[in-house]
């Protein structure tokens, strides 16, 4: 079992979230054991604003795309790609 704490996870972002935020990197702290989806609801909570489109975001952890409800690891980066489509 995992101990419980906090921790901070670094966060990428592109596209219209990265508009929305300002910036395309970011540290987020939660508390721990904690997912994805904790990462976005921390990230929601920080930038009301931005809760639609975080909605649409495709997670990845270590270049792979994963589950929101994935267990994250200390240290590990978030990458939140909004998906995009093109002809």
């Amino acid at each position: 079992m995992a101990s419980t704490g906090e921790d901070a996870f670094s966060v990428r972002v592109n596209g219209r979230l990265a508009e929305e935020i300002g910036v395309s990197r970011l540290s987020v702290t939660v508390q721990t054991p904690a997912t994805i989806h904790d990462v976005m609801d921390a990230l929601g909570s920080k930038y009301p604003e931005s809760i639609g489109t975080l909605g649409e975001a495709i997670a990845f952890v270590s270049g792979r795309h994963r589950d929101a409800n994935e267990e994250l690891q200390s240290g590990q980066e978030v990458t939140l790609l909004m998906p995009a489509a093109g002809g």
